[in-house]
């Protein structure tokens, strides 16, 4: 093996953060997607679950936040962190995006199964919507209907208006890409699938800036373009 080699699943925000960080710094890998149902493929590496990132050394790394920020450190250019990113505000970003986990998994549980690994798979359909009710304790339409009032406490509680607004003035968040930008990227994309929701038009621009400056679409791995 020459090159990384990614395992990961399309609608995994830690495998696009993965894909998004490799293309950032132009490191070559081999993309093996895998379907929502295989963990043979994360058990035969040594892990639970995927995203694993197999480096030609032997290593292993998953999406976790440590392991980007150990990809930049092992491939200081560009930076993506340290320049871009004081490690006070890196540490109030993470404490900021970690209040908000529940309520964003929550909120893009049910545009999923856009992803082709999920919606064009009756298995795999079955299993998500059994993953749904035991996380969520509802079902993917229940999870649907209640998007207004989970989108406007995401809105309210993460001040999107206020980051969409700094995003549209400075093209990224520090002037630069960064990890900040791959990380609110990956997590907060899929909020343009809400059916009926406004996700400001800054945000909108911003998702896709920061997707080409990465070599990747927000579409990968969708059952179709959108």
């Amino acid at each position: 093996m020459t090159q990384p080699r990614l395992f990961h699943r399309w609608s995994s925000a830690e495998g696009m953060m993965l894909r998004m960080v490799l293309g950032a710094k132009g490191i070559a890998y081999e993309s093996v997607a895998c379907g929502l149902l295989d963990q043979e493929s994360a058990f035969d590496l040594g892990y639970a679950d995927l995203p694993v990132l197999l480096w030609p050394d032997g290593r292993h790394q998953q999406g976790a936040v440590n392991d980007l920020a150990a990809i930049d450190q092992g491939h200081p250019q560009p930076a993506l962190l340290l320049g871009p990113i004081a490690p006070g505000e890196w540490q109030a970003f993470l404490a900021w995006r970690d209040s908000l986990t529940a309520l964003r998994e929550r909120l893009i549980a049910p545009v999923l199964p856009a992803y082709a690994e999920i919606g064009g798979d009756a298995a795999a359909t079955e299993f998500f919507r059994g993953e749904c009710q035991r996380r969520f304790a509802g079902s993917i339409e229940s999870l649907a209907n209640d998007r207004y009032d989970a989108y406007g406490q995401m809105e309210r509680r993460g001040r999107l208006r206020d980051l969409a607004r700094l995003l549209g003035r400075q093209g990224f968040y520090s002037g630069t890409l960064s990890l900040v930008d791959i990380i609110l990227t990956a997590d907060l994309h899929l909020l343009r699938l809400l059916d009926g929701v406004t996700v400001p038009l800054d945000l909108l621009y911003y998702f896709q800036r920061v997707a080409t400056a990465c070599g990747v679409s927000l579409e990968d791995g969708m059952a179709h373009h959108l």
